[in-house]
């Protein structure tokens, strides 16, 4: 027992001198010890791989500042002590040895689960991100595709009310005509009866008599006209009748059904972009995907609407982008152009004010007379001479504030052309204008 006692308090102090003989950074023996000046001991290789790339350094334990690794010295006398520890390391027992070890990985076992733990809280608080943010996209998923079911079935009733309204009429005219035919046909039949009937009486005063109330009604029955195969040629049914009233409703869901898809596109994909038939300048035509705009000679028949361009060849998006990053890639062709984002509650639709390189709401590049320059709240910076292709890519980042301009080139790749620091503070839209009414001018946003 007394033995036992020994050997525990042998272990106790084993288990001391060890963790004072160990660097809290490798939680091995210290090798090359340093003192920084706050008095805590280190390995230097493990101050000097803590340090790399730091301007400034402190202490892992106390955050006390010191000079850098290279301004340290060498603790003599705690190396003294490791090399005595470790020339007689191996005249303590196997056990003691063990105890040490086991004492070493407990400390490493700590140090591995409080890291697990704290990587364990950070993943549950994503996983509750990831499933209030997908909460949220199947429930608008769901109410917009609700819509959609509506739709259909709002169009299905419609046109099936136009179906009734075509063949009704011309089954209430058969209808008619059956029971027209029904009644003659039971006259007809009781005619006969009686006129049979009047044949077989011998009474000559009788027969004069029946025949004089009779004959009339023969005469009458047999004035009417049956109705000839040919007659009911009106009442036949013409479901082409219907045809131009079905186009007009089909028109109406073709366009319903388009702004809900659209919408749906919008929640899956929030960067989707489309342009806005409402603000199209009337010299310019949009493509039935709306992903495309080109220029027309003559002016569209479009509906009058407050936020139409009437000067300039301009159009917006139909999204507006408030949060979040996107990234656009657009092709522009046939004409010089003028491309970025702007606040569209605060650019004018009419007069040199609604210029988006004059609008002080408007982050845009222009390429015109083969010369770059960026507009920034209606203030030009012209751009070195730069050689620029047909296709851009547009990064606009609401978390860095900045709105960057790439060149995608099939020969040199991408290459930076600008970048606006802008903080925005406004719901923005994707902004276009085509400098010059040229036949084959024409955007389309690729993605």
């Amino acid at each position: 027992c007394c033995r036992d006692k020994s050997d525990s308090e042998a272990m106790d102090n084993l288990e001391t001198l060890v963790l004072e003989l160990t660097c809290p950074i490798c939680l091995q023996l210290f090798s090359e010890p340093v003192s920084l000046p706050c008095g805590h001991i280190y390995c230097l290789t493990c101050l000097q791989t803590m340090g790399q790339g730091r301007n400034r350094h402190s202490c892992p334990k106390c955050n006390a500042e010191y000079p850098g690794s290279d301004m340290l010295r060498k603790n003599f006398k705690m190396c003294s002590i490791v090399e005595t520890y470790r020339a007689t390391a191996g005249k303590f027992s196997p056990a003691l040895k063990e105890g040490s070890r086991l004492t070493s990985q407990v400390t490493e076992l700590s140090l591995k689960l409080e890291m697990a733990e704290s990587v364990l809280l950070k993943e549950k608080e994503w996983e509750m991100e990831v499933s209030a943010a997908n909460g949220q996209l199947r429930e608008r998923t769901s109410k917009l595709l609700e819509q959609i079911e509506k739709l259909s079935r709002s169009y299905g009733s419609q046109v099936m009310q136009l179906v009734e309204e075509e063949l009704g009429p011309g089954e209430a005219g058969a209808s008619s005509r059956v029971s027209q035919a029904s009644d003659m046909t039971e006259q007809l039949r009781q005619a006969k009866v009686r006129a049979e009937c009047l044949l077989t009486v011998d009474s000559e005063a009788e027969f004069n008599e029946g025949l004089c109330s009779l004959q009339p009604r023969i005469e009458e029955l047999l004035s009417i006209p049956v109705g000839e195969e040919e007659d009911r040629a009106e009442s036949k049914v013409n479901p082409a009748r219907a045809c131009p009233k079905l186009e007009i409703m089909s028109a109406e869901l073709r366009e319903r059904t388009g702004e809900l898809q659209r919408s749906l596109r919008n929640i899956l994909n929030p960067s989707e972009v489309t342009f806005d038939p409402e603000t199209a300048h009337p010299n310019l035509i949009l493509s039935e995907d709306l992903k495309t705009v080109s220029f027309s000679a003559a002016k569209q028949p479009y509906p009058s609407s407050p936020q139409r361009f009437t000067n300039f060849y301009q159009v917006l998006s139909t999204q507006s982008f408030h949060e979040g990053d996107h990234c656009w890639e657009v092709t522009l062709e046939g004409s010089p152009w003028l491309i970025g984002v702007c606040c569209s509650r605060k650019l004018a639709r009419s007069g040199l004010a609604s210029a988006l390189e004059s609008s002080r709401s408007s982050w845009c590049l222009m390429w015109f007379n083969n010369l770059l320059t960026a507009y920034e709240q209606s203030h030009s910076v012209p751009l070195k001479k730069t050689t620029v292709t047909c296709t851009l890519e547009i990064r606009l980042s609401f978390k860095t504030h900045r709105l960057s301009f790439y060149n995608i080139s099939p020969i040199s790749g991408k290459t930076h052309v600008y970048t606006f620091k802008a903080k925005l503070t406004e719901p923005v839209h994707l902004a276009y204008r085509m400098m010059s009414g040229h036949p084959k001018g024409r955007v389309t946003i690729n993605s």
